[in-house]
């Protein structure tokens, strides 16, 4: 009987750690955003059709990921429009922070190029994907110290890329939109990003010649 409860007491905390690993998760089934997002000023994420949706250059964070360093979503185009879906882990409200995007400008109808910035859209890399990626897309933003991984996965594989941005990040958690993009499925969890980089075969972007479109805006 003694064996019998010491493993249901093991099996509790195994189960225990497993869940508070995902530190925050949001799959946005239900009328409004709420007060857990914090929308940054000037921004305007919505739910629609139980999806994060939202206008230009629109940035929010998650309050529950507030000790988050890993972060993803999943990403769905709308035609083939200018339009890009984003993640960003940091300070989002004071603009110290890591953002990655996946980005349709060719009018292909799929994403043909990525970026990892800073702040809201703003300086750091922008660059062509190795192959265009069809819709939906899952984009994960990993940081282990000063250097981001960026995973994007779809019907059509896996592809990796890595960023050393000079310096590190506070933690937390947000997402963000460009024209008639939507996110769904939200996820965050603490001290991932060095998990993600061990043995990944990633592409280390230094320099790129691509044209970000959304900076001629």
């Amino acid at each position: 009987m003694k064996k019998t409860l010491t493993l249901a007491a093991t099996a509790a905390v195994v189960a225990l750690c497993g869940t508070s690993a995902m530190a925050a998760r949001d799959n946005f089934d239900r009328a409004s955003l709420g007060k857990k997002w914090v929308v940054l000023a000037g921004s305007d994420l919505h739910i629609t059709n139980n999806q994060l949706q939202g206008g230009d250059n629109s940035l929010g964070y998650y309050k529950k990921s507030s000790d988050d360093s890993q972060v993803s979503a999943t990403v769905y185009l709308n035609g083939t429009g200018l339009q890009l879906g984003a993640v960003a882990t940091g300070d989002i409200a004071s603009g110290n922070n890591a953002y990655a995007k996946i980005q349709e400008q060719s009018g292909t109808g799929m994403f043909e190029y990525g970026a990892l910035y800073v702040g809201n859209d703003g300086g750091g890399s922008f660059f062509q994907l190795n192959s265009p990626v069809p819709s939906p897309a899952t984009l994960t933003l990993s940081m282990c110290g000063s250097v981001a991984t960026m995973t994007v996965k779809s019907s059509a594989g896996k592809q990796k890329y890595t960023y050393d941005y000079g310096t590190s990040f506070p933690t937390g958690g947000g997402a963000g939109t460009f024209g008639a993009i939507a996110l769904d499925d939200y996820k965050s969890k603490p001290a991932g990003g060095c998990a993600a980089a061990v043995g990944a075969k990633a592409t280390k972007i230094t320099h790129s010649t691509a044209k970000d479109l959304l900076l001629a805006k």
